[in-house]
């Protein structure tokens, strides 16, 4: 298949020693991580958990895009086709669906910075109080002119929430940290990236990291579910908490008691996305019971 050929071909053309491979899973309706930052070179390798999904990037699928002169990619992630890399040979922003639940939110980014003359170092993320204190480490800059510390609720919008001054032109290790006062007591996680920017306003983006929100009063597994009511055909979205990679159960049960779909969703650390197929369910209302780790809750739902 075409898409085979070409993806060998970069591997062959831009494999480095220095080269990072980025793990996404496909479960769900999800990719998980759903945003990679990566750098020209860098191998995105797609993994299959559960469920029969695609990725696919470019004219196969309708609604994606990828920079100019980047391969196009549609390979199938199932039980009998469980991996997929692709290497990134053109900056830009990539982004990819699932074919058959594109239109449902199975959609992921990857964001693809050029090689630029700074060695990023160590970066971390941890509670202090009720802060988050951002820490990282460059071991030589060249040219560089701030960096940018930016947040996410999801993992894949992200706003900016405060500059460093870089040190320009460095040959020795510098050290910075950046104190993010506003957590909020909503969401339990919460996304860091750092972006450097050089005097020529070129970026380039850190990996994300994730921090468990000390602060957040809520601790629900089940943070959203819609549409609800629900019009048939349909699918409920869901997103939900984990606290560690798993298998969370869904039962869906009638008002007479009545078991009507039993099923199960991949969790991964985080703030996950998931859905449940209402299409065969009658005119009602419902109670969907859901666990994970220990830990159940029930949403009532209605399909009208």
């Amino acid at each position: 298949m075409k898409f085979f050929y070409t993806a060998i071909l970069a591997m062959l053309l831009c494999g480095s020693a220095n080269a990072t491979i980025w793990n996404v899973s496909v479960a769900n309706n999800t990719f998980n991580p759903a945003t990679v930052n990566a750098v020209v070179g860098d191998e995105i390798k797609f993994n299959w958990v559960i469920g029969f999904h695609t990725t696919t990037c470019g004219s196969g699928l309708p609604g994606t895009s990828l920079p100019a002169g980047a391969a196009e990619w549609d390979a199938p992630m199932t039980s009998t086709a469980t991996t997929f890399s692709y290497i990134v040979t053109v900056p830009g922003t990539y982004l990819y669906g699932c074919t058959p639940h594109f239109a449902f939110g199975m959609q992921g980014t990857i964001t693809v910075s050029s090689v630029l003359p700074i060695q990023f170092g160590s970066f971390a993320v941890s509670n202090a109080d009720d802060k988050a204190l951002v820490q990282w480490q460059t071991f030589s800059e060249q040219h560089t002119d701030y960096f940018s510390i930016r947040k996410s609720t999801d993992a894949t919008s992200f706003y900016e929430v405060g500059r460093v001054e870089a040190a320009g032109n460095s040959n020795t290790p510098q050290s910075y940290n950046f104190i993010d006062t506003d957590l909020g007591n909503i969401n339990k996680y919460l996304y860091y990236e750092i972006v450097t920017v050089d005097m020529d306003g070129r970026e380039t983006f850190s990996p994300i990291k994730m921090l468990r929100n000390n602060a957040a009063v809520k601790q629900d597994l089940i943070v959203s579910l819609s549409p609800n009511p629900i019009s048939r055909p349909g699918q409920v979205q869901l997103k939900f908490n984990a606290d560690k990679r798993g298998i969370m159960d869904v039962t869906v049960v009638n008002m007479s008691g009545k078991v009507v779909v039993k099923t199960k969703l991949a969790a991964f650390y985080g703030l996950n996305n998931g859905h449940l197929h209402v299409c065969d369910l009658q005119k009602g209302t419902y109670n969907v019971i859901f666990s994970l780790a220990g830990k159940k809750e029930t949403r009532k739902i209605m399909v009208l």
